[in-house]
Formats: C-alpha cells, structure tokens, sequence
C-alpha cells in the first residue's frame, strides 16, 4: 500500500511573492483613485480661502474711502489724488453697476504706502495680506460736486486678482467675480478677480448732499 503524501502549510508561513504582488498593485489602485478628488479637494479650499482673503482686501479699501469721506476731509475736484483713479467707463451715482465693464489690471505695481492708490485706473496695487500677494485694482465714476467743488460722491468699484494673475486679459465684459466652486486649478490661473465689491461714497455731512442726489432745486 503506498503512502499518500499531504502538504502540510505551517502556520507561520507568510505570503507568496505573487500574492505580495497583487496587494501592492490594489493598493496603488486605490491610491491612484483617490489621488484626483483629494487634489479637487485641497486645490478647492486654497482657492476658497484666498477669496475670503481677497473679499478681505475689498472691504478694507471701501472703508478706508468711507472713512475719509466721513471724517469730512475736503476732498475737491482739482485736488482729487486722495481719491481713487477715474474709471474709463462712464459712470455717475445710480450707474455703479457700469464700472464692471473696466477694462482689467495690465500692470502690477508698488504702489506708495500700505494704502496707496494706482496712478491710472488700468493698474492694480499688489497688496499682502497673510503671506499671499494680491492685485488690487480700484477706480471710482464721475464725481458729484457742489458749487464749490467740494466732492459729495462718486461710484466705486475694487476688484482683487491673485498676483500671480496680472496681466489680465479680459475674457468677458462685464466682468464678474470667480465663483467659489469646485476646482483642480492652482491660485493664480484665474482670469476673473477673486473678489469684487461696487459701491457708492456719499459724504453724509454736507447740507447740499441730499440736494445733489435728489436732483432738488
């Protein structure tokens, strides 16, 4: 009678090279399955917070041109270069939504100060804020004066790109505000602002401002 030989597998026997082979390339798998949400995911939040940033930047420049107004700093028509640069879109108060079609920032520049402004509405002022450099392009309309030029009002509008942005060539008229929507692109290729804020100054301390705004005799 022959004897009928069993393999026996010890217990402590660990994997083949085969089936450590397999284990790899699923794992692979579903890293490289996960790789391209995850990346949609971190690219989304970045841009995300860059414009909270950027809405940041824009509110802080209509305040300070709030402020300057309220405080009633006589601001007139032959000694404006306190004031924003004028748009080349024509625009008076009541017509701020016209402002969105300016032309965007062509250039990049430093401007004076922490607060300074552009010296033409076509440039933008790179701006810092946590360790991120922006553009802040800022341009009023036409402005609203009394009989001795004092300015009353004007329409503004401060738009914020991602310095790495500018140039910007306008892909759209009006242009509007990036959407805060999901991505896989970096910061920066963005052609539209990260943020866009259209508003009107009124100096509230003048008797002929209500006057003016009205259209009252």
């Amino acid at each position: 009678m022959g004897l009928r030989l069993k393999r026996q597998q010890h217990p402590d026997q660990g994997l083949t090279l085969v089936e450590c082979i397999i284990a790899i390339l699923v794992v692979n798998l579903g890293v490289a399955m996960l790789a391209a949400p995850l990346l949609m995911v971190a690219a989304t939040r970045l841009r995300n917070d860059r414009i909270n940033q950027a809405t940041e930047l824009a509110r802080a420049e209509v305040d300070r041109l709030r402020v300057m107004m309220e405080q009633g700093i006589e601001i007139r028509r032959a000694t404006t270069g306190v004031l924003p640069p004028e748009s080349s879109v024509p625009a008076t108060l009541g017509q701020a939504d016209r402002l969105s079609a300016q032309p965007p920032p062509d250039r990049l520049v430093d401007c004076p100060g922490n607060l300074g402004l552009p010296t033409n509405a076509t440039q933008a002022c790179r701006r810092r804020l946590n360790n991120t450099e922006f553009a802040v392009q800022v341009y009023r309309g036409q402005l609203t004066v009394n009989n001795a030029d004092l300015v009353l009002a004007y329409p503004v509008q401060v738009r914020v790109y991602s310095a790495q942005a500018v140039p910007v060539t306008a892909s759209e008229t009006p242009i509007n505000q990036e959407p805060a929507a999901m991505t896989s692109s970096l910061v920066g290729a963005e052609t539209r602002p990260l943020a866009v804020l259209t508003t009107e100054i009124i100096r509230s301390d003048s008797s002929q401002t209500l006057c003016r705004l009205t259209n009252c005799s």
